[in-house]
């Protein structure tokens, strides 16, 4: 049994808190000890358990400690991961709901939540701290790079390469062989029949960039609570 902290204690942390809850019931495997937010919070947040503090808590932490990124933004994702990849008693459990179905041979970075009904085909390649919501489907042969998140019932056909720190919206579908560059998103319902670029939002059908990749990002603060990014759209 490996103690466990969700960093993010919006909706997608309690999300993930309800499945270590599930997978704990088929067989314990983490004492959930509560949530850690960079944003003050008081009271439960989830059945009895509460924010124990902010990133110091994970590095005071006195013993190995589990801890699951309940972020959905990418890129404030790789930036968390980072930082507490410092720290030697900290590591990074894969979290899968029981019901997902991940076919073998599968390679599977660290830190991976995998929701409820999702399917991951055969010769799969997934990096760090890849997202997959609830209902998900990755075909095979199919790449998702490191801190990408996937949303419900986003669709990927085979032979596809998402690079890292990218999101694809719900519903999204991407046809077989297309590439998504590296930090892009694809809207919410896109239909990707060709390559999107790096740095780059995509959104339709078929799926047309709205933001071009000179064009800065958009800043936003969804660091903790699991929120997604406020793009231009």
């Amino acid at each position: 049994m490996h103690d466990l902290v969700i960093y993010g204690a919006g909706g997608l942390g309690r999300e993930i808190a309800e499945v270590v809850r599930r997978i704990n019931e088929q067989h314990y495997v983490w004492n959930l000890l509560g949530f850690v937010d960079d944003v003050p919070h008081s009271g439960t947040i989830w059945r009895n358990l509460e924010v124990l503090g902010d990133i110091r808590f994970i590095r005071q932490f006195g013993k190995p400690l589990d801890v699951v990124l309940g972020i959905g933004a990418p890129s404030p994702k790789k930036r968390i991961y980072q930082k507490l990849k410092q720290c030697a008693h900290v590591h990074f459990p894969n979290v899968i709901d029981r019901t997902a179905q991940i076919t073998a041979p599968a390679r599977m970075g660290e830190g991976l939540v995998i929701f409820p009904m999702c399917f991951v085909s055969l010769n799969v390649a997934l990096g760090h701290c890849v997202y997959l919501n609830t209902g998900a489907y990755v075909a095979h042969d199919s790449s998702i790079g490191s801190f990408g998140s996937v949303m419900p019932h986003a669709s990927i056909s085979g032979n596809v390469v998402i690079g890292e720190e990218t999101l694809i919206g719900a519903g999204a579908s991407i046809l077989q062989g297309r590439t998504v560059g590296s930090r892009s998103t694809v809207g919410m319902g896109g239909i990707v029949i060709d390559d999107v670029p790096d740095d780059c939002v995509a959104v339709g059908n078929p799926a047309k960039p709205i933001r071009s990749p000179s064009k800065p990002n958009v800043s936003v603060n969804a660091e903790s609570g699991g929120g997604l990014p406020c793009q231009d759209f």
